[in-house]
């Protein structure tokens, strides 16, 4: 598959026509940007899997409405997917909602994802994160400040005796 430019005129018949393989391949076009109202009808759309490609496509960060739409979307995937967008250093305010994500993997690609570096209160989240996965990411993020997060916190704690083995 190539990057080659899409016809617009191709871009609505497979919109209207729900093709969703296409309409996947739309949601991850770095051109996408320009037609912001493509990506109203993309983040609306029940496929999973259209959702989850747009909340990775960097060129969302032209629409603040897309991006706080699909950061409470239903789908786990769809929130890990925009958590790991670089865009997410345009809107600290969503990071900071993500770093409090009921899922763990959601709060594990925000921590790995360099553009938290543009919400200290996202950090400060994750660094106290019950997750031990998740303060190791954000211990391993380059764009974090190593005194964020020390050494000793991101480890798991030991199994003790009476601790179940999970």
């Amino acid at each position: 598959m190539t990057n080659a430019p899409i016809d617009p005129l191709v871009i609505i018949e497979l919109t209207n026509l729900k093709a969703a393989g296409k309409l996947e391949d739309l949601a991850k076009h770095p051109s996408l940007a320009m037609k912001p109202e493509w990506m109203g009808e993309l983040a609306k759309n029940k496929n999973y899997t259209v959702r989850r490609s747009l909340a990775a496509n960097p060129a969302i960060a032209t629409v603040r409405d897309i991006i706080e739409r699909l950061a409470k979307d239903r789908t786990v995937a769809v929130r890990q997917s925009l958590a790991a967008n670089p865009a997410l250093a345009s809107f600290p305010e969503v990071a900071q909602a993500l770093a409090t994500d009921e899922d763990w993997r959601v709060r594990q690609s925000l921590a790995a994802n360099p553009a938290i570096a543009s919400s200290p209160e996202a950090i400060q989240t994750l660094a106290t994160d019950e997750d031990p996965t998740v303060r190791w990411c954000l211990a391993k993020n380059p764009a974090i400040p190593t005194r964020t997060v020390s050494a000793n916190k991101w480890r798991p704690a030991k199994l003790s005796a009476s601790t179940p083995a999970v």
